[in-house]
């Protein structure tokens, strides 16, 4: 069994892309792969057993056909907080080697993802960089494109702290722009410095987009029609603030958006249901006259209310597409998609001394 953890050196930095690239084309060449999460921080009871919702959702994709309290043994409460700053004395690595062990079994194959940083659990008394010397993983980290010194500061310091353990580094969520600078100059710069670049994955609108539902969950919204739509994509977030004339050349020049604006401007809802749009985030908790839910309906565009104001609404939005969440069919399948054809599995396999 070759164990391969995925870490990053900063959150949210493409991890679960990673690792649900990796894993669906190992199953796709043939092996047998487990999933596998030390620590977890999105808790949920599944199946009665308390685990991570990531990791029950990227072992569901895989298909490892483990029990939810064996992929993710250790998850991040109040409580366990509480008890470890109590000095109970939690046994985490214990816990957490005998899980992983056991459900590796039968695997060619385990990806373990982390939390991020190799210090990460450090106050649980066993650290990332703990669990990868002890399962002796292989290690591939990513990061966002974003600050150059902390990015390539955290590549050199994993392969400091882990040599010959580190496979390499993925650079995800790369602008247009910066393609051709991160080929020709921090590419070339890691090489010389001991480390393979195994990827660069570009921004892409599909992974970059959120779903209509998990708008109103964030913002814990109201949908008023159209929840048959909730699934659907929104790529670009665009306010409402102007007159009817500039709103209509305005919303024009995008699709796949939604518009955010007041729940008293019925001028602006209609004009952005007059143009390509997905989804009508109305503000301030006010609620639309009944021709404007009357059209919403006939078009098929949900209309969201929510209790945030606007510049708020509009932030938390953002934030949401600048977070790749996985959890919908489409990502799912566009994401096996860009990390098979971005990322060199050919050097991978070398290393790992696989076939295809």
């Amino acid at each position: 069994m070759i164990p391969i953890f995925i870490g990053s050196v900063s959150p949210f930095s493409g991890k679960n892309l990673v690792c649900l690239g990796l894993g669906l084309k190992f199953k796709k060449d043939g092996y047998k792969v487990g999933y596998f999460k030390p620590v977890g921080f999105s808790p949920a009871v599944v199946e009665g057993s308390l685990t991570d919702e990531d990791a029950v959702f990227l072992s569901k994709v895989l298909e490892t056909n483990e029990p939810p309290q064996s992929i993710c043994p250790v998850v991040l409460t109040d409580d366990l907080l509480v008890r470890l700053m109590n000095g109970e004395n939690l046994n985490i690595s214990k816990k957490t080697m005998s899980a992983f062990n056991h459900i590796s079994k039968d695997k060619d194959i385990m990806i373990a993802r982390g939390l991020g940083r190799l210090s990460a659990g450090t106050c649980l008394r066993f650290s990332e960089l703990d669990f990868i010397k002890e399962s002796r993983a292989k290690v591939i980290f990513t990061d966002k494109f974003q600050s150059n010194i902390d990015m390539l500061d955290g590549f050199l310091y994993a392969y400091k702290m882990l040599g010959a353990q580190l496979l390499g580094v993925v650079f995800n969520l790369v602008p247009t722009t910066k393609l051709n600078y991160v080929r020709e100059i921090l590419v070339p710069f890691l090489k010389n410095n001991g480390v393979t670049t195994l990827g660069i994955i570009q921004k892409d609108p599909i992974l970059g987009a959120v779903p209509i539902r998990e708008i109103v969950n964030t913002l814990k919204g109201n949908i008023l029609c159209r929840e048959d739509k909730a699934d659907e994509l929104i790529e670009h977030f665009m306010i409402g603030a102007m007159n009817v004339e500039s709103a209509l050349s305005y919303f024009r020049k995008v699709s796949n958006k939604a518009v955010i604006t007041g729940g008293d401007r019925s001028d602006i809802q209609l004009a952005a249901l007059e143009t390509p749009t997905k989804c009508l985030i109305l503000t301030g908790e006010m609620y639309p006259n009944a021709s404007i839910l009357g059209r919403a309906q006939e078009v098929g565009v949900p209309i969201v209310v929510v209790r945030a104001d606007t510049a708020s609404a509009l932030e938390t939005c953002e934030n949401l597409s600048g977070y790749v969440s996985l959890h919908c069919k489409s990502k799912v399948q566009r994401a096996a998609e860009v990390v098979e054809r971005e990322i060199d599995f050919k050097t991978i396999y070398e290393k790992l001394g696989l076939s295809k």
